[in-house]
């Protein structure tokens, strides 16, 4: 090779803090959820009628946030177009981290983790949580894999021990961009397999109305796009600001315009198609109809379709805004929330009611004292408790960990090459992350 790859660098004071805060995070959550093996599954806010709540919130929402970055990443490749190269290994490394955050989160949900192997040793192949595991292990371990094809040759530049031999030629990166090809031919519907059978296990499930319906696996694919771009616009535009990982500004306002369609097809197409049929079977006059299908039962609704849906569409609808990084930006956090709490509407609400009716229901199965018995129910209330909530930050931190050290010590970044590498200035010290090479002082680039 003609010119020098920049290595990388140590991290500055900001990223030094930013590591810190999230090893302190991860050690308060390894400590409660020690506390939760030890106590039970009391210390959390679940009980018989609520057996599902924040951990499986959370899974379905990484879950989603994993397959919308693999499938962002994948499909400009799969088409064979260099368009969204600056951006294609950076959403695979966030779609790892976001998975092995969803993974990680079935853990403290299972009362006793140490049967997990059970889910190997003595399958049932008709439950859907098996083929979950199973779709979650074997996505995981390619999405690694891909995520190494696409930065081995950078690794092999730099001469690091992680491209496992590889050598950097030209000849080489032009196998790897057929093998980027078949890679992607098999993310995409891998991806698309690991929420639909997420979806199922909701859609599966005869005695939850709101949420036995074929088009739940469809919604969870939409709001994977939605979310999974969102979080990619999200970590590209901090990784352009407080690193030196370069996004092209062109890139801002199409990455905004896609998301703006994928917003409109999930809230407005959907969602209606979604509740029209309930609110058909349950009412049979106009009004009622019409406002069951347009006003939601809780306020979770409402920051789901409003704050998540019509916000973001008013920014990105506008060219003169969509063109503004803080309008693209704003819509994709809007977008994140709305997902977030479509979770939450999905999840807890589902539980408000007991598939049982009569009294006396169903046993919640706690004891309080002065009552020497479980109390007995036929619908529940939950709210998470500072245990699931430390364990669940904790989890989440592990996540960002994986993200803000791949994005310092990978090249996720298309290569660029230069003849002499000048040292970083005490300026940039201050800089999180070491994503890409430091821009030439005379391109003019560096005050980007």
């Amino acid at each position: 090779m003609s010119g020098a790859v920049v290595e990388p660098e140590g991290f500055g004071t900001r990223g030094k803090a930013l590591v810190g805060v999230l090893v302190l995070l991860i050690g308060v959550g390894f400590a409660a959820w020690l506390y939760q093996l030890r106590e039970g599954l009391v210390v959390t806010g679940m009980d018989n009628v609520f057996s599902w709540a924040l951990y499986i919130m959370l899974f379905v929402f990484f879950v989603g946030l994993s397959a919308g970055g693999l499938i962002i990443s994948s499909v400009p490749k799969f088409f064979h177009s260099d368009r969204y190269d600056s951006i294609a290994a950076l959403g695979v490394l966030v779609s790892f981290a976001c998975i092995v955050v969803a993974g990680l989160l079935i853990v403290p949900d299972i009362g006793r983790p140490v049967r997990m192997y059970q889910f190997l040793t003595t399958p049932d192949f008709r439950s859907p949580m098996v083929w979950d595991f199973a779709v979650v292990v074997v996505y995981g371990l390619f999405t690694l894999g891909y995520l190494w094809l696409l930065t081995r040759r950078n690794l092999a530049a730099r001469g690091s021990p992680l491209a496992l031999g590889v050598a950097d030629t030209e000849s080489g990166r032009a196998r790897d961009k057929k093998l980027a090809f078949w890679a992607a031919a098999v993310a995409i519907p891998l991806a698309v397999a690991l929420h639909s059978v997420t979806g199922w296990i909701f859609a599966l499930q005869i005695g939850r109305g709101d949420w036995f319906s074929p088009l739940v696996a469809p919604m969870f694919i939409m709001k994977a796009l939605v979310s999974g771009l969102a979080l990619v616009i999200v970590t590209a535009v901090l990784a352009d600001r407080y690193t030196r990982f370069e996004l092209s500004r062109d890139l801002v306002p199409e990455l905004g315009k896609i998301l703006g369609v994928f917003v409109a097809v999930h809230i407005v197409y959907l969602l209606a198609a979604e509740r029209l049929p309930h609110a058909w079977a349950a009412n049979f006059d106009f009004w009622s109809i019409t406002s069951a299908f347009l006003i939601g039962d809780t306020p979770y609704f409402w920051l789901w379709t409003i704050v998540g849906g019509a916000i973001p569409i008013a920014l990105l609808v506008f060219p003169s805004l969509r063109r503004q990084v803080w309008a693209v930006v704003t819509a994709s956090v809007f977008a994140i929330v709305g997902i977030l709490f479509e979770g939450v509407n999905l999840v807890f609400v589902g539980y408000d009611e007991v598939p049982i009716a009569d009294a006396p229901g169903v046993t919640t199965g706690r004891e309080y004292t002065g009552f020497g018995a479980d109390i007995w129910a036929t619908s529940g209330t939950y709210t998470p408790t500072v245990v699931e909530l430390a364990i669940s930050v904790g989890i989440i931190a592990v996540g960002a960990l994986i993200v803000t050290l791949g994005i310092r010590y990978l090249p996720v970044f298309p290569r660029v090459e230069r003849e002499t590498v000048e040292r970083q200035s005490p300026a940039t010290d201050a800089a999180v992350t070491d994503g890409g090479a430091v821009a030439d002082a005379e391109s003019g680039d560096e005050g980007r």
